[in-house]
């Protein structure tokens, strides 16, 4: 299965083929299938609310048309649900409904006939586009006017540039600042204390007059 990285735009994923700007008229038209792309892993608004994303896998088919030019269908999404337009699309092509217990591939309706019915319609940006809305298989009376594969070149799918993961910077390391040694500051001897010394007590001196004092001399007889 091909797959192919989208990219979105304003009318959604590009998942297909570029054609051009020719755009098929309406009507019913004898074609055979070219080619088909998957791609897996698509985001794209919800059609209940284009606010919400979701998560899809889808695939195109591409027809060649008698008239040398080509058309692709739209976006189906690959699922097996008996009510989508991929089993729908396939049922109608195939005029029974597709085996789907894993034994069968669709791809391999390359190659194969088919009578599509086309229509105009107008995206969102204005733009007039073909939209195959039908398929059915090719009546036995109309299969010699299913083309042939090999007279078409399918364009290359123009990959969309994918967008670079930012560049993440490795943090720089900060420069680290050398510590400044601190003084070591030594330890300053103690001085020993001096022993004070202890403070003379002035004893008090008594003052004599020397001779200038008798002493009475005692008197026996008294």
């Amino acid at each position: 299965m091909a797959i192919l990285r989208a990219s979105s735009s304003s009318d959604g994923p590009i998942t297909g083929w570029p054609l051009g700007d020719a755009v098929t008229q309406p009507g019913q038209y004898v074609a055979v299938c070219l080619d088909v792309k998957d791609s897996l892993g698509i985001e794209r608004p919800t059609f209940d609310d284009p606010n919400v994303m979701e998560t899809v896998d889808l695939t195109r088919f591409l027809f060649g048309l008698q008239d040398g030019s080509m058309i692709q269908t739209g976006e189906m999404k690959i699922t097996g649900h008996e009510r989508s337009n991929l089993v729908k699309f396939l049922t109608g092509w195939l005029g029974r409904i597709p085996q789907m217990d894993g034994s069968w591939d669709y791809c391999e309706m390359i190659g194969q006939g088919a009578v599509l019915s086309v229509a105009q319609k107008v995206s969102r940006k204005g733009r007039t586009y073909a939209d195959v809305q039908g398929v059915t298989p090719v009546m036995e009376q109309l299969a010699d006017q299913v083309p042939q594969a090999g007279q078409f070149t399918a364009p290359e799918a123009s990959n969309p540039p994918v967008q670079a993961e930012p560049v993440v910077q490795p943090v720089q390391p900060q420069p680290v600042q050398p510590v400044q040694p601190q003084p070591v500051v030594q330890p300053q001897p103690q001085q020993p204390q001096q022993a004070q010394p202890a403070p003379t007590i002035q004893q008090p001196t008594t003052t004599t007059t020397g001779n200038m004092f008798t002493p009475i001399e005692s008197n026996p007889d008294f």
